[in-house]
């Protein structure tokens, strides 16, 4: 029988579905293991940080996720030297959307590809330069490092683990009984469009608004800046520092997610969404769209849509 032990990290503020369900999942595939006649045994041990103790046996460390920022969003020493203490024997280490946040801290994930929920791209990326961010996965697995994007990606990464220490055959027939979708997956069919508003900018606000208002007409920067009564380039210069992308590519963002909205909610077609929102040519919404959520906007609408 090969036994797998696995170190679930019950942290403060750590998710509470994500840490019974992890170990529900595994008494499932221990379940599912049993009845094809595969020798292999899962156990999880769930501690919380004062529970530490590095001479337990574990090949994988696994951080859920957080119901708040209290926890990861700081450094903790104590889980810092268990999980390089564990590492060093050996262990993955593998983390669920905020979890990435705690590996960093750590510098676990220095020059690693990674990943996090797409929301928090721009505060990781700031506080973790050295680490390789990708929003557009699901999961990334590094070897000794694995992360796994959404609140609920700590299921994607159950079956990563579990798939790699089972036949293909367990993991397949545990998607079958949990109604699990192992398919390929990316964050980018999930992502929404968050405009950044807390930049103190009271003009760039101004115009922010008259964006989002007016997104499905032609916009000329100079004709938008004369409106607020400054030059072009200290338009583009100040909206640039102040949103994190140019003036173009915001009303790009605001279009596609419009479409995103018609699409979901409105029986409209693609060629009168596309004009709706601004587009003049309907391959101009598709092209974008494809490479902004990487569907079709077809494939977006069947299924994001009863």
């Amino acid at each position: 029988m090969k036994k797998i032990h696995l170190t679930l990290i019950n942290y403060p503020s750590a998710s509470k579905a994500a840490v019974y369900g992890f170990t529900e999942i595994i008494e499932v595939t221990n379940s599912v293991c049993e009845n094809l006649g595969i020798s292999t045994l899962f156990s999880v041990y769930a501690c919380k940080i004062e529970e530490l103790n590095s001479t337990i046996e574990t090949q994988v460390v696994i951080l859920p996720p957080s119901t708040s920022d209290e926890f990861y969003t700081k450094k903790c020493l104590d889980l810092n030297d268990y999980l390089k203490a564990m590492q060093s024997k050996g262990a993955t280490l593998a983390s669920a959307c905020v979890g990435s946040f705690i590996l960093a801290h750590g510098g676990f994930l220095d020059d690693k590809f990674c990943t996090t929920h797409w929301r928090l791209a721009q505060q990781f990326t700031e506080c973790f330069p050295r680490a390789k961010l990708n929003t557009n996965a699901i999961i990334i697995n590094e070897g000794n490092v694995i992360t796994a994007g959404g609140r609920m990606a700590w299921l994607d990464l159950a079956v990563e683990i579990i798939s790699f220490y089972c036949p293909p055959t367990v993991v397949s027939t545990l998607s079958k009984e949990m109604v699990i979708d192992i398919g390929h997956r990316e964050q980018k069919f999930y992502r929404q469009f968050i405009p950044k508003c807390d930049h103190g900018d009271e003009m760039i606000l101004c115009v922010q608004k008259h964006l989002g208002e007016h997104y499905s007409k032609p916009t000329m920067i100079p004709v938008l800046a004369e409106q607020f009564y400054v030059s072009a380039r200290t338009l583009q210069r100040r909206f640039q520092h102040a949103v994190g992308m140019s003036v173009i590519e915001y009303i790009q963002k605001i279009r596609l997610h419009n479409a995103c909205q018609y699409l979901e909610l409105s029986k409209k077609s693609v060629e009168e969404i596309a004009y709706a929102v601004g587009y003049q040519n309907v391959g101009a919404l598709r092209k974008l769209f494809y490479r902004e959520y990487g569907l079709s906007p077809t494939d977006y609408r069947k299924r994001f849509t009863a």
